[in-house]
């Protein structure tokens, strides 16, 4: 969806006033579930278990049919999203607003391919980036010091392959560091979490193509099928230096 004419090609067929508020038609309830479960990498079963709803709910309203308030909400409460989302009238935006506000949301996007954090070579990648970005936005905060220290040690993996740093035996300690890393992601693992990772190249004008480690972290309870998960969206905005964490060697 790079261009406005495709965007106004998943705009309603039908007529719809640009001055009442009217409920959002159903092709476009069912192509935002659709889509907001394919990026979670869930079946059509998990978002049913997550929402308290049958199977056939989720597919009548992925078939873009009529399907009761009380589901719809239950639905958008499993995406994240609020009361009333996918029913309560509102006024709808015109195609060209649309596009723009489409724009501004997913216009920055870039997928960025990712993989659970599970070998040396994961690790290694992480620790030789100018940068990281941590993203775990639905960890509950009992998590917050198993992240703060997943994120001491990829600073302390990239304070030892620094190449101005000489040490005896530089081989087996890196090997040592790797597993240690790996023994703690196993352990957030085994306490519930999801750990994912990847790099991505900076696009930012005089950043000099800047490469970036990316770690997803996320509960295994809400979101089941990030184990699963191959690629990202990173908005390529924030990976500025200002907005992220530089290795610290002091």
């Amino acid at each position: 969806m790079n261009t406005y004419t495709d965007w106004k090609s998943f705009m309603p067929s039908q007529d719809r006033p640009t001055d009442i508020p009217t409920p959002p038609p159903l092709d476009t309830v069912a192509y935002f579930v659709r889509a907001c479960r394919n990026l979670r990498n869930w079946k059509v079963s998990t978002l049913a278990d997550f929402a308290a709803v049958s199977v056939s709910t989720v597919e009548r309203v992925e078939r873009a049919e009529k399907v009761g308030e009380e589901a719809l909400d239950k639905i958008a409460a499993a995406l994240g999203r609020e009361k009333g989302a996918f029913y309560a009238p509102r006024i709808p935006l015109v195609p060209e607003k649309a596009f723009e506000a489409l724009v501004e949301t997913y216009g920055y996007m870039e997928e960025v391919a990712v993989a659970p954090m599970n070998t040396q070579r994961a690790v290694r990648e992480a620790a030789r980036c100018d940068g990281i970005l941590l993203h775990s936005p639905e960890v509950p905060e009992v998590y917050d010091d198993d992240i703060s220290t997943l994120r001491e040690w990829i600073d302390l993996a990239s304070f030892v392959l620094c190449e101005e740093i000489e040490c005896a035996d530089e081989e087996p300690s890196r090997r040592k560091l790797y597993k240690d890393i790996l023994g703690y992601v196993s352990e957030m693992e085994r306490r519930g979490l999801t750990v994912l990772s990847g790099v991505m190249t900076s696009k930012q004008p005089n950043d000099n193509g800047h490469k970036v480690a990316i770690i997803s972290v996320t509960p295994k309870l809400s979101d089941p099928g990030a184990i699963k998960r191959t690629s990202i969206f990173v908005d390529s905005r924030i990976i500025a230096p200002s907005n992220m964490t530089l290795p610290d060697f002091d």
